[in-house]
């Protein structure tokens, strides 16, 4: 399993701008699709998706600000 791992890194490293902006495209496009197969089901369990929403939200917020950025300032300053 690992190899496959280090496999799909390899070849998503070499992707660009426009790859990864059709990527997230293809993948809003079907949550949208299965969103709309599933309404019923996901109007029942609205609140746990929006909470999911802002946990992982909050999440990577945190991690640019706090982590990301405190790396890069602190690199900046020691060069």
């Amino acid at each position: 399993m690992k190899w496959w791992f280090n496999k799909i890194e390899q070849l998503t490293s070499q992707f660009t701008v426009i790859d990864v902006g059709i990527l997230k495209l293809c993948l809003i496009t079907i949550g949208i699709i299965l969103g709309t197969i599933f309404q019923s089901f996901f109007s029942d369990i609205l609140w746990i998706i929006w909470a999911l929403f802002i946990i992982s939200w909050l999440y990577i917020i945190i991690k640019i600000f706090a982590v990301y950025w405190h790396k890069t300032t602190h690199k900046e300053e020691n060069e």
